[in-house]
């Protein structure tokens, strides 16, 4: 099984610390204020966590701590990334819903399950435990290769000024063949 443990130094070598990019949508909270992001805590996120527009001083605030809380529970919790049998498709998965929401991710791989691997799902975005069940019984390497170009093609579809920084982002995810469960081949 997959251990939030295992990723989160991924992500917190991803993520950073404490910026305030005047072009990122992330970095302004519902009063258009910008705020910044902390460790990968956009202001919109967290607005949403404290129940208020985040200040400048709440965003400043968020510790690494804190952060890698928020990430395992709304993220890595939230598509139930603890059942998956393989770290690598867990923490590419956990990966893009942090970076855009857990309904597109979830999507995304309901429909390489359907069409690629003819599973039986609903695509409502929501990674629950027929889709988790459907993700364990595949075979592993596909699969993550399937959603590692999926995502690929979704930045480069929406293309912009942090193509480059997202196509960076998911390159630092490789398949690693130690992730498999005992028995399974890739």
């Amino acid at each position: 099984m997959a251990n939030f443990n295992l990723f989160i130094p991924i992500l917190q070598k991803i993520e950073g610390g404490y910026q305030q990019l005047s072009k990122d949508g992330g970095n302004y909270n519902s009063l258009g204020q910008n705020v910044g992001t902390n460790y990968g805590i956009s202001a919109r996120f967290y607005e949403d966590i404290i129940g208020r527009p985040p200040t400048v001083a709440d965003m400043k605030a968020i510790t690494k701590e804190k952060a890698k809380v928020l990430f395992k529970k709304y993220f890595w919790d939230d598509v139930h990334a603890d059942r998956m049998n393989n770290q690598s498709i867990a923490n590419l998965i956990t990966d893009h819903a942090i970076n855009s929401g857990e309904s597109p991710i979830g999507k995304m791989v309901q429909e390489i399950l359907r069409n690629d691997f003819r599973k039986n799902l609903k695509i409502d975005g929501d990674i629950g435990p027929q889709t988790v069940s459907a993700i364990n019984s595949v075979n592993q390497k596909q699969l993550f290769d399937k959603i590692k170009r999926a995502r690929n093609e979704h930045y480069n579809q929406i293309g912009g000024e942090y193509l480059s920084s997202w196509l960076s982002r998911l390159k630092k995810f490789s398949f690693q063949k130690n992730d498999l469960p005992s028995g399974q081949v890739a």
